[in-house]
């Protein structure tokens, strides 16, 4: 199968292409710079000029892809309108050819669930920095009215490979000898690895049923100062941490400080999906991050 992706030079765009590549699918990225391309090259995957700032340099690349994936994050003043208009180029593209599309959000959508897992038909209720996310993917799903098979991924918050927001408490420890935690860090995380990811994105892609949502997210739910701890040990810190009031993060404590359970189950049912790698507490103590300080 083509799949193109958008947004596969970034962090989990590039893990959504080497899983798709190890099942045997053909991937293509779209690339808005030389140096992109090169990028891709140096990997192994093709590319096409397309940039999803620019919806109207995306029809081409979509029409001749069997599936596309949308793994992009927009830096724009207002970066969800120029997604709303992506996504809409996409769907006209798309329109009536039943070929398969996979929009990556997040479990952020789901705002502050407290104990009970949220479930993929729980209620949205994200906070005011992610609002439009919501927006977003019914603008994803409504591609299935139109002849196409959509779905939507929601991960928790991407950790692996040495990078990712996690990296955040790795910095601050080595910079600062203690882990910066948002708040009290009593808050649970949803987490999943970049590759467990990317895996669980090319399952969707065969195994998926359209009009549907998937979490993709571990079984455990580690507490912020828990995970903020191991990488304040992985660094030599020796376990320290640091408190910082939510509101000098701006919108974006917001979402770190949130407490989230979310459970994967539909994926375990319907992509016969289970998370393979390292815990985020493992691969902050002794894993890529550690590995990365010590070259």
């Amino acid at each position: 199968m083509n799949v193109l992706i958008i947004g596969a030079t970034g962090y989990v765009g590039t893990a959504i292409d080497e899983a798709l590549a190890v099942r045997g699918h053909h991937t293509i990225g779209t690339a808005r710079s030389e140096t992109a391309h090169q990028r891709l090259a140096a990997r192994g995957t093709a590319s096409v000029s397309a940039d999803a700032a620019k919806p109207g340099t995306l029809g081409p690349a979509v029409r001749s892809a069997d599936a596309v994936v949308y793994a992009v994050s927009i830096t724009d003043d207002d970066p969800w309108t120029v997604e709303k208009r992506a996504l809409r180029a996409i769907a006209k593209a798309l329109a009536g050819t039943e070929k398969t599309f996979v929009y990556v959000s997040g479990a952020w959508v789901y705002g502050a669930t407290g104990s009970v897992p949220a479930t993929e038909d729980s209620p949205l209720n994200p906070p005011r920095s992610v609002m439009r996310r919501a927006e977003l993917e019914r603008e994803s799903l409504a591609m299935t009215r139109i002849g196409v098979r959509a779905l939507n991924v929601r991960p928790g918050i991407v950790y692996g490979r040495g990078a990712g927001i996690p990296a955040m408490f790795v910095q601050s420890a080595r910079e600062r000898g203690a882990a910066t935690v948002v708040g009290d860090g009593h808050n649970r995380w949803a987490t999943i690895d970049a590759g467990d990811l990317g895996e669980f994105v090319a399952l969707a892609i065969e195994r998926g049923r359209p009009g549907r949502a998937y979490n993709a997210v571990n079984d455990d739910h580690y507490t912020m100062r828990a995970i903020a701890e191991a990488a304040s040990r992985g660094a030599g810190a020796k376990g320290a941490v640091a408190l910082v009031a939510p509101e000098l993060m701006g919108h974006y404590g917001e979402c770190l400080s949130l407490d989230q359970c979310v459970s994967s189950e539909r994926a375990h049912e319907h992509l016969n999906w289970r998370p393979s790698r390292p815990s985020i507490i493992e691969e902050l103590e002794r894993g890529s991050y550690a590995d990365a300080l010590i070259a």
